[in-house]
C-alpha cells in the first residue's frame, strides 16, 4: 500500500533507479563484524601514512581555515586541480577543464544527466562496473552491451555494433576493469581510439584503477590516442590510491560543455567538499607518491596471490584469469547458482557480489566478484574455507 501510494508521486525515471547489492552487502558486514568480506572494493586503510595525513589536516585547519571552511568554486579546488592535471594526466588539458567531483560516481551522474535520455544509445562493456549502471539507469538510455576478450573488446562486435547502430556514448573502464579484471592491450586501445573518432561517439573513460598493476605499469589513457577530444570525458578517483573516505574524484571536461557541466553541478551540490580537498593536496604534496604506489601495489600482488593459492588449493574447479592489477578476482563457480551460492554463504557469515549485478542480461552461470584488497590473510584463507563448505554441499 505504501509502495502503491509513493509510486503516485514519484517521476518516472525512478523505475530505472537500481540499488546497489555491495553497499547493502556492506551495511551487513559493518553491523555484524563476524562477517567475512569479500564484496567491497575496499582499499586496505593501513596503507595510507597516518602522520603525513594528520599532519595535512592540521595545517588545514592552523592555516588555510579560510578557504577550507567556506564555499569553494563549483570546478573545485585550483592547487588540487594543477595539481592533478600535472601528475595524474596523460591527456593534455588545462587545469580549468579539470572538475573535483564527490567520487568518480558522482561524475558519472553527471554525465549521464547530461548526455542520456531515451532516444540515446548507450554502449557499455559486459560485464559493466554496477555503479554505472545505477548512475545511468535513471535517465533510461538504450543500453547495448559490448562483448569483452582477456585484452580488451571484440573488436569485429564493437565494429558491428558502430555501423548499425548509432551509438552516442561509450562507458569503459580500460584498466584492470570492475568486475572482469580486463586490461585492454595498447593494440586495442589505438584501434577503438579510431574508430570513436570515426563514428563521432563520446566516450566516458573510467580510470578508477589505473595506478594499480602489480608491476607499476601505467598503461596510457584510451583518450590519449583520440584526436576528437571534444568528444572525450575521463574520470578518476583517489577512492582507490588514497582513501575513499575522502570523496574525491575528478572528470575532464572539454571547453565546449564547460559551461553546462558547470550548471549541472551547481545544480547538485554547488561545490565539492571544500575541506576534503584542501587537506587531500596538502597530503599529496608531501607524499612521496611513487614509494606509496609501490608499497600499494606490492601489498595487493601479494594479496592476490594469497587468495588465488587458496582458490587453487580448496576450490580447484573455480575458474579465472589471474589480474594483472586492481583489487578483484572474477571467479565463475561451475555447476551452481548463484541464489544458491549466495543464500548459503550468507548462512555461513561470508559475501562475495553476484555477476549478475554487473550485467544487463542475467545469465545462468554463478559468476562471483572477490575483492582481495582488504581482508587479512587468516581471514581470507577462514573466508574461502566456508566458501567451500557452501559449494561443497550443494553439489553433492
Amino acid at each position: 500500500m505504501e509502495t502503491n501510494l509513493a509510486n503516485q508521486f514519484l517521476a518516472k525515471r525512478t523505475n530505472g533507479i537500481r540499488s546497489s547489492v555491495i553497499r547493502e552487502i556492506l551495511k551487513i558486514t559493518v553491523q555484524d563484524s563476524e562477517f567475512l568480506s569479500f564484496a567491497g572494493g575496499l582499499p586496505n586503510p593501513n596503507l595510507l601514512d597516518q602522520n603525513l595525513l594528520l599532519k595535512a589536516t592540521e595545517e588545514t585547519i592552523r592555516s588555510y581555515s579560510r578557504v577550507a571552511f567556506q564555499y569553494g568554486d563549483s570546478a573545485g579546488y585550483e592547487s588540487l586541480r594543477k595539481r592533478i592535471q600535472l601528475e595524474f594526466l596523460d591527456v593534455q588539458v588545462h587545469s580549468h577543464s579539470i572538475f573535483i567531483t564527490h567520487g568518480s560516481q558522482q561524475g558519472l551522474d553527471l554525465l549521464g544527466k547530461l548526455f542520456l535520455d531515451e532516444n540515446t544509445n548507450l554502449l557499455l562493456e559486459e560485464p559493466v562496473y554496477l555503479g554505472a549502471l545505477q548512475a545511468f539507469s535513471p535517465y533510461r538510455p538504450n543500453m547495448i552491451p559490448l562483448p569483452m576478450e582477456l585484452d580488451g573488446p571484440n573488436l569485429l562486435e564493437l565494429e558491428k555494433i558502430l555501423s548499425e547502430e548509432k551509438i552516442h556514448c561509450f562507458y569503459t573502464n580500460p584498466s584492470y576493469q570492475n568486475p572482469s579484471t580486463i586490461t585492454w592491450s595498447l593494440e586495442k586501445r589505438k584501434l577503438v581510439a579510431s574508430l570513436l573518432d570515426q563514428y563521432e561517439v563520446i566516450i566516458f573513460e573510467d580510470e578508477a584503477y589505473k595506478y594499480l598493476d602489480f608491476k607499476g605499469v601505467v598503461y596510457p589513457s584510451l583518450s590519449s590516442f583520440r584526436e576528437r577530444l571534444d568528444l572525450t570525458f575521463v574520470l578518476g578517483s583517489f577512492s582507490k590510491i588514497i582513501s575513499p573516505g575522502f570523496r574525491l574524484g575528478w572528470v575532464v571536461v572539454p571547453e565546449l560543455y564547460q559551461k553546462i557541466f558547470t550548471n549541472a553541478k551547481q545544480g547538485n551540490d554547488l561545490n565539492t567538499n571544500q575541506f576534503s580537498q584542501v587537506v587531500m593536496d596538502l597530503l599529496l604534496s608531501s607524499l612521496d607518491w611513487k614509494e606509496h604506489l609501490s608499497k600499494i601495489q606490492s601489498y595487493y600482488a601479494k594479496q592476490k596471490e594469497h587468495l588465488v593459492e587458496l582458490l587453487k588449493f580448496h576450490l580447484p574447479e573455480v575458474r579465472f584469469e589471474e589480474p594483472k592489477g586492481g583489487m578483484f578476482l572474477w571467479t565463475e563457480y561451475p555447476n551452481v547458482t548463484e541464489k544458491d551460492m549466495m543464500e548459503g554463504i550468507m548462512d555461513k557469515k561470508v559475501v562475495m557480489v553476484p555477476g549478475n549485478e554487473f550485467r544487463l542480461v542475467g545469465k545462468d552461470s554463478a559468476f562471483f566478484r572477490m575483492n582481495y584488497s582488504f581482508l587479512p590473510s587468516l581471514e581470507m584463507e577462514e573466508g574461502v574455507k566456508r566458501i567451500v563448505s557452501v559449494y561443497r554441499d550443494i553439489i553433492t
